[in-house]
């Protein structure tokens, strides 16, 4: 990815990724605080858990991704792959610190459902944007 594609002086460039970051990540706090509280009233325990947890790092990604295309205004998908590429290094660093269990098939689903998530904000945050007019 070159420096144009990232860099600017407009709207555009690194500070929102930064921006689109930090949104992601308060998302996702979001979320997990609401489905601590869902699987607490539920009795549910940590049945669902690693289900919450991805659901909602993904919902955190797609908000990244549209937050971040809607400032680019384009590059859409490439946008979607910068902030679901990263995301899934960081989680994948850090649970491999926490407990060093390897990498395997989970992983895999990880990458493909965060890498989806954001992808689509991605591609919602550009359309988004634009007005179409037909007529």
């Amino acid at each position: 990815m070159g420096k144009d594609a990232l860099y600017s002086n407009d709207k555009k460039g690194y500070l929102s990724y930064i921006f689109g970051f930090l949104i992601g990540a308060i998302v996702t706090a979001v979320f997990i605080l609401i489905f601590a509280l869902v699987m607490y009233l539920s009795g549910a325990a940590f049945k669902y858990a690693p289900v919450f947890a991805t659901l909602s790092v993904a919902i955190g990604c797609f908000a990244a991704a549209f937050f971040t295309a809607k400032m680019q205004g384009s590059k859409g998908l490439l946008v979607g792959a910068v902030i679901g590429g990263i995301a899934f290094i960081l989680i994948t660093l850090v649970s491999l610190i926490v407990n060093s269990g390897g990498i395997t098939l989970n992983t895999l689903f990880h990458f493909i459902i965060i890498m989806l998530s954001s992808l689509i904000g991605g591609i919602i945050g550009v359309n988004k944007g634009k007005s179409h007019k037909y007529i």
